[in-house]
């Protein structure tokens, strides 16, 4: 009787294990492509609450930036002091962030990827917040060449 209780109890607990994984959602697979100056696609839509797995491919000839923000009213006379507090990925628990051949980092305060030329690196997310959100390079003249975007939550 007690082997019977003890396999009931494994079957009930691979039926939930599985139904919790089939429940997930798959992420969603966007690519962005930064050269100099712009990104393409430079409008990106996804949903909150769906995992976001972004690919960032750097076909320029220098390192560029990918920072999402709400915009700002006026540009600021110092980005960095604008977009660490105010970047989309504040309070959104863990950001992974794997490089293309040089491994992964994870924290709970991503406000930039920098991408060298000719790399790649891929930001594993999962919306939390509705909004339209601005897309920037913030390396020092990108931006005012052009190379801004927006992201669509909805």
């Amino acid at each position: 009787m007690r082997r019977m209780a003890a396999m009931l109890a494994v079957v009930l607990l691979v039926t939930g294990l599985t139904a919790v994984a089939a429940a997930a959602p798959k992420p969603q697979k966007i690519s962005v492509t930064m050269t100099d100056f712009k990104f393409t696609p430079n409008k990106v839509a996804a949903t909150v609450g769906t995992p976001i797995e972004l690919t960032l491919i750097n076909k320029g000839k220098v390192e560029h930036e990918f920072m999402v923000y709400p915009a700002p009213k006026t540009a600021p006379a110092d980005w960095d002091e604008y977009l660490i507090p105010n970047t989309y990925f504040q309070n959104m628990g863990e950001v992974e962030v794997e490089f293309a051949g040089q491994g992964a980092v994870a924290g709970t305060s991503l406000f930039e990827v920098e991408v060298k030329s000719g790399k790649r690196a891929t930001v594993h997310f999962t919306p939390n917040k509705k909004g339209t959100f601005e897309i920037g390079c913030h390396v020092e003249g990108h931006y005012e060449a052009g190379m801004k975007g927006i992201l669509t939550v909805k």
